[in-house]
């Protein structure tokens, strides 16, 4: 049996193989993307336009209606789309950044009000070989108005709180206190008030703080739509809210006196005050530095058994609030058992006199009136008393002149001299010194 050789098998030619030939892939992608330029480069989009969105407008108004003071404030910034058609290849080039577009008022400018406006468009960039097929929006409202400017006062009617015991609430205070708002002119001119939210903070026992979003209202109360206040520019749109507590307490008052005699107690029996007290508000550190209110001093010399009441005004720290409005406090002197005596000084002395000056008094006598107990007062005489001028704040004067003066009283502890008293009395330079001898040596 002779063996009979078999013929080699023929290969068969598979497409699908191909994509497995690393060569033939990459020929065939690049004669792909051949085709695929070739085909966009030569297809237009007249039947399906290219849009372009957000491209920016150039707000602008006659330039008659700009010098008249006229302004848009509405809208403020446009966009708007813009469809192109021509060649694709040039087409999918173009960006916003290529189309110019800004508004023209078609109707002439007569005052502030709404206008139409339509979009008129150009080319920009480097390519320029495409249609501008349309625009939407193509026409716009533009409202003109003036400008107007002016300041609110910042409410905070709407915050509330109320005090826990022994504290008081005081008055809500913004800051800033006002807001400057300008804009246009009817925006402006509708507002009747800004303000903050309501807001109640409860029971409070030190001092609140947080910041409110400002409101504008309009004359019935109304807050301002969205719309209009877009068109506004404020000077600030919050406000930091303060509500201070402060510490609620009952001070007393003091009396205070001048040229007393050191005799006198002037305790309760001898000095009334009515009102005795009075509550305040104000920090611990205040009260703390303040255990009393100090009342303005009143002068001996102004009292006698007939003239023994004073109102006395209440000067309080800029720091604490005068809850119960008392601006005046009565103080009563208790003189029972006092009377007068008027006694006739002869003995006068000038005191704080500059050096080498010489002082004479020219009035011979004064008649002073003097206030105390009765038994004390029959034992006092004219050698009791002593005129005294103060030249202190008159150093270096001289010539004639009328001075006040002050009565001191020996021999008793427990009167004074009521009324004023002016002396006259004659000052004279020192002499000029004497000039030296000299003697010629021999």
């Amino acid at each position: 049996m002779s063996d009979k050789k078999k013929a080699p098998e023929k290969k068969r030619f598979s497409i699908g193989a191909l994509f497995y030939n690393n060569k033939f892939v990459a020929v065939f992608s690049l004669l792909s993307a051949l085709v695929l330029w070739f085909s966009m480069a030569f297809t237009n989009t007249e039947e399906f336009p290219v849009p372009i969105y957000d491209v920016p407008v150039t707000i602008k108004i006659p330039e008659a209606a700009q010098a008249d003071g006229l302004k848009c404030f509405s809208p403020q910034t446009l966009k708007v789309t813009v469809y192109i058609k021509g060649n694709s290849l040039s087409v999918h080039n173009v960006t916003a950044d290529d189309i110019g577009l800004e508004t023209q008022i078609t109707e002439t400018v007569s005052g502030a009000k709404t206008y139409l406006a339509t979009i008129a468009s150009s080319k920009k960039g480097y390519v320029t070989d495409y249609e501008i097929d349309r625009i939407e929006p193509s026409i716009v409202q533009l409202t003109l108005d003036y400008s107007e400017e002016k300041s609110f006062v910042i409410g905070t009617g709407g915050v509330s709180a109320s005090a826990a015991e022994g504290h008081f609430v005081g008055s809500v205070a913004a800051t800033p206190e006002s807001v400057t708002i300008s804009g246009p002119k009817s925006v402006v001119d509708s507002i009747s008030a800004v303000t903050v939210g309501e807001k109640d903070l409860g029971e409070l026992d030190q001092t609140a703080r947080f910041t409110a979003d400002l409101i504008l209202l309009d004359a019935n109360g109304n807050t301002l739509s969205k719309d209009k206040y877009d068109q506004l520019s404020l000077s600030a749109h919050s406000a930091d809210i303060t509500v201070p507590v402060l510490v609620r307490r009952t001070v007393p008052f003091t009396a205070n006196f001048t040229n007393a005699p050191s005799g006198l107690k002037l305790d309760c029996s001898f000095v009334t005050l009515s009102p005795s007290t009075v509550e305040l508000a104000g920090t611990a550190e205040d009260f703390e530095s303040y255990k009393s209110i100090q009342l303005d001093p009143i002068d001996f010399s102004q009292i006698s058994p007939s003239t023994n009441v004073f109102d006395i005004p209440v000067s309080l720290p800029s720091s604490f609030r005068n809850l119960q409005q008392i601006n005046q406090v009565t103080v009563r002197l208790n003189l029972s058992g006092y009377t007068t005596k008027t006694i006739t000084a002869r003995n006068f002395k000038v005191n704080n006199l500059g050096h080498e000056y010489e002082a004479s008094v020219t009035t011979s006598s004064l008649d002073i009136v003097v206030v105390g107990p009765e038994e004390e007062l029959a034992n006092l005489t004219e050698s009791n008393l002593v005129v005294q001028v103060d030249m202190s704040q008159n150093n270096g004067f001289t010539g004639h002149t009328e001075m006040p003066a002050t009565v001191s009283i020996s021999g008793s502890s427990k009167c004074w001299a009521y009324g004023s008293y002016k002396v006259n009395l004659s000052v004279k330079a020192p002499p000029p010194p004497r000039p030296a001898l000299w003697r010629k040596k021999s």
